[in-house]
């Protein structure tokens, strides 16, 4: 046969690649999360790579699933009142494809519960007294996870009167004891006076 020369030449390749991007959001808790629960964030990743996941949030501490689609973040009370945003990185994406890499879901976390005043009385009778308190045992029974905090102000001697018909009533009542805290408020100039608390469940207990 006959020779021939021929020549090839070698170029890059202005090609453009094909990209498999996925498609993914990512969704928190419905509602208010309360301060010390937990709340969980999850990802919805369609199409694409195998990918990577790391999550990074602005509050609260991840408890458990980073690495994974879905994350649960334990709240505290620091955060009561702010949103915590939860940020998801997918990793193992084509560095040379623009897919997305990112996204976001934000979660609001309620206010520090608030001890709650329930009543507030001077100079009663002993029967008016007695009275007063049942209305307090009965909001004490309607919300049973709540503590009962009283607070008494007046001289010693008042303080020591009243605080003997309050325990004298409880125990005759037979609501339980260990639901309700005494506290001495000190003089206030005023004679005897004494409020009446509820206290939520994660609420501080009121200054005297």
């Amino acid at each position: 046969g006959k020779a021939e020369t021929k020549t090839i030449t070698i170029e890059a390749c202005d090609c453009v690649p094909v990209c498999n991007c996925p498609t993914f959001t990512v969704s928190g808790p419905a509602g208010v999360t309360l301060p010390g629960d937990a709340m969980t964030f999850t990802a919805s990743v369609t199409g694409g790579p195998e990918v990577t996941y790391n999550w990074t949030v602005s509050g609260g501490v991840i408890e458990s699933g980073q690495g994974t689609p879905s994350i649960v973040v334990r709240t505290s009370r620091a955060d009561a009142g702010t949103n915590i945003t939860a940020t998801l990185n997918l990793g193992g994406l084509d560095p040379n494809c623009e897919c997305q890499k990112d996204a976001f879901e934000t979660a609001p976390v309620d206010k520090n519960p608030e001890a709650v005043q329930v009543d507030e009385f001077g100079k009663l009778s002993n029967d008016d007294i007695r009275a007063r308190l049942d209305q307090f045992f009965i909001e004490l029974q309607n919300n049973p996870a709540n503590q009962g905090y009283i607070i008494n102000y007046g001289n010693d001697k008042d303080i020591a009167a009243r605080e003997k018909i309050i325990t004298n009533h409880i125990d005759f009542r037979k609501f339980d004891r260990t639901r309700i805290t005494l506290v001495r408020g000190g003089d206030t100039g005023e004679g005897p006076k004494t409020k009446l608390y509820r206290v939520p469940e994660g609420a501080e207990n009121p200054n005297p």
